[in-house]
């Protein structure tokens, strides 16, 4: 009988099942969570949107990321990010509790591993709200993410809200910018793009909903391997 005859393989590891009645014994996007990498420049709105998405109801988990720099006003510990001193940072570091790290304009953040593994394990769609070099390490240490990358719509709307957020000295803006250029080259290194263009923010979060929707109506889903 040829591969043809046979039909597809619908019982191997990773594709849908199908059960004794001919029905699928287990409905898309049951069987594997996703692990999603968000990446895009500083002050593009990543956080935005992904704060929306779970205001919205979105079930999957955020993973909060440390860092040593200051909290912003309004931002709170373990909510907006793990704030650790420089000491506290490095011991994370040397026991092995980041599963990436970078710096960047001056400060370190990372990516705790234990809560990535544990919602992953647990069936719960895990996404990284990260920039382009913890991107690079994940996609070098992880298998089967899936990357995002968010832009502005140019470089010059992100200098304008980099002014109105007015959080940073003209020389961290100068910075900031120098880095959105060498991360935007970046780009061609993700599997899907959304620009994020002002007063437009529902359009991007309905785009990173497409995304998961469809990644979850895959028949051979991505496996994370963390």
């Amino acid at each position: 009988m040829s591969d043809r005859d046979s039909g597809p393989n619908l019982s191997s590891p990773g594709t849908r099942r199908i059960g004794s009645d001919g029905a699928l014994a287990t409905p898309p996007g049951a069987l594997t969570p996703l692990l999603v990498v968000f990446s895009g420049p500083s002050g593009v709105g990543k956080t935005t949107v992904t704060n929306e998405l779970v205001r919205q109801g979105w079930s999957g988990h955020i993973v909060v990321t440390a860092t040593t720099r200051r909290p912003r006003p309004g931002e709170v510990d373990g909510v907006d990010y793990h704030f650790r001193s420089q000491h506290e940072f490095q011991r994370m570091l040397e026991q092995g509790e980041l599963l990436e790290h970078a710096e960047v304009h001056g400060n370190w953040y990372g990516v705790p591993a234990t809560p990535v593994r544990e919602k992953l394990a647990q069936g719960i769609d895990v996404l990284l709200t990260i920039d382009t070099q913890g991107a690079r390490t994940i996609r070098a240490r992880t298998q089967g993410a899936i990357f995002v990358f968010l832009a502005p719509r140019s470089l010059d709307e992100l200098v304008e809200r980099l002014n109105v957020r007015g959080t940073d000295t003209p020389e961290q803006r100068t910075l900031r910018m120098l880095n959105a250029e060498r991360e935007m080259a970046e780009l061609e290194k993700y599997d899907y793009l959304i620009v994020n263009q002002q007063d437009r923010l529902a359009e991007s979060i309905e785009q990173l909903r497409a995304i998961l929707r469809a990644e979850h109506c895959r028949v051979h889903p991505h496996r994370p391997i963390v």
